[in-house]
């Protein structure tokens, strides 16, 4: 690893008070893996295109993932096949295989496992890691190399590594140097790390949330931890309070392992299209006993809430709301159902809703959640 990829941001090596979180993100993931097929591609630009077509045959699609000597060139994710060929005329092409990449994930998932106290894989290719207690009294830098070699002689992956304190920030952290980097951001030095960064470098403040905080004159993290909160609640709800913990580096939210369920949903076939919002409220608190009783006999608590629409042409609306802990309560769903319901539109010019939807995502064992807090309560007695 170059040594300008290892950023340290601290003054005392003995100095870390806390939780240890990392976030482990695999750098080009499906391009790093078509290579440990074919080592011949390292080096070169080569991409991996969302097509029905076979390897020599590829002549439409849409980039998945590129490597970084295709990205010098300008390619990157969800452009057009025929626009990153323009960019790069000697592009690399090959289809998307997600079972092979999910083989080499679960042995980079395995060795991440050996590491942490909890680990909650958060995508094929990045992973949290609450490592309090692994990592003890000291400087976490040593863990993480070990994790980083362990990869990369186990699997011929490189990745990159954030360490903070807080999960949202060790996202950040993760995604500060890139590709094979490793910034350890101390807990004491959160605050100043965090308060240059663009709002957006959050995951959760997409375009939208990051215009919104524009019109506040919000360009910054340091901007955003000064603001006022209750004024961000008025705006945005509790993701204002949640917002203004990430910037502040207070966010608590646990890393917690991954239910073996996505999402539980129930929806209902309306009798008559319409357009009267009224009704689909209606609609959709009829359907909340059904969708919290499944929850609760299956035992899983959530964070998400959804509403899904289907208008008369088939089209389909969703919009979702999230928590920052999680719920096991009917109200819970409830209590959010005309707030998102608000967030559609009922207007004449828009086709008439024939089938509404509720989900639940973000799903969690309620005995998981119980034995990460247990696990967070313990972690004092190590400082």
């Amino acid at each position: 690893m170059r040594l300008s990829q290892r950023i340290k941001i601290n003054q005392d090596a003995d100095s870390w008070i806390g939780k240890v979180i990392m976030c482990v993100d695999l750098n080009a993931f499906y391009p790093s893996c078509e290579e440990l097929r074919d080592p011949n591609l390292k080096g070169k630009p080569h991409a991996v295109i969302m097509t029905d077509q076979k390897d020599k045959e590829i002549t439409k699609g849409v980039v998945s993932s590129c490597s970084y000597g295709a990205r010098r060139y300008g390619v990157n994710s969800a452009m057009p096949l025929s626009k990153a060929k323009l960019l790069c005329p000697d592009l690399i092409l090959r289809p998307v295989n997600i079972r092979y990449y999910s083989e080499v994930s679960k042995g980079v998932m395995k060795i991440l496992a050996e590491f942490a106290d909890v680990l909650e894989q958060s995508s094929i290719d990045e992973a949290f890691l609450d490592c309090t207690l692994r990592n003890g009294h000291g400087a976490p830098e040593d863990l993480t190399m070990k994790i980083k070699d362990r990869i990369k002689d186990k699997c011929g992956l490189l990745c990159s590594i954030g360490v903070t304190s807080t999960k949202s920030s060790a996202k950040i952290a993760s995604d500060y140097k890139k590709p094979d980097g490793l910034t350890v951001v101390y807990p004491y030095n959160l605050a100043k790390f965090l308060e240059p960064l663009e709002v957006n470098k959050v995951a959760g403040i997409g375009p939208k949330t990051h215009e919104r905080l524009k019109e506040m004159g919000i360009d910054t993290l340091g901007q955003l931890a000064k603001a006022d909160v209750k004024k961000l609640v008025e705006k945005f709800g509790v993701n204002g309070q949640w917002m203004w913990d990430v910037a502040n580096g207070r966010d608590e939210e646990l890393v917690i392992p991954r239910g073996d369920h996505i999402s539980i949903s129930t929806e209902t076939t309306l009798d008559r299209h319409t357009s009267n919002k009224a009704k689909i409220v209606k609609m959709l608190y009829e359907l909340v006993d059904e969708i919290f009783e499944r929850a609760n006999r299956s035992d899983y608590l959530f964070r998400t809430i959804g509403v899904k629409l289907v208008r008369a042409d088939f089209t389909i609306e969703t919009r979702e709301t999230s928590y920052e802990n999680f719920q096991a309560t009917r109200e819970s769903i409830s209590s959010v159902i005309e707030t998102l319901a608000d967030r559609f539109s009922y207007l004449d010019d828009k086709p008439p809703i024939r089938k509404v939807g509720l989900k639940l995502s973000h799903l969690i064992k309620a005995h998981q959640y119980e034995r990460s807090k247990e696990l967070q309560k313990i972690i004092p007695d190590y400082f």
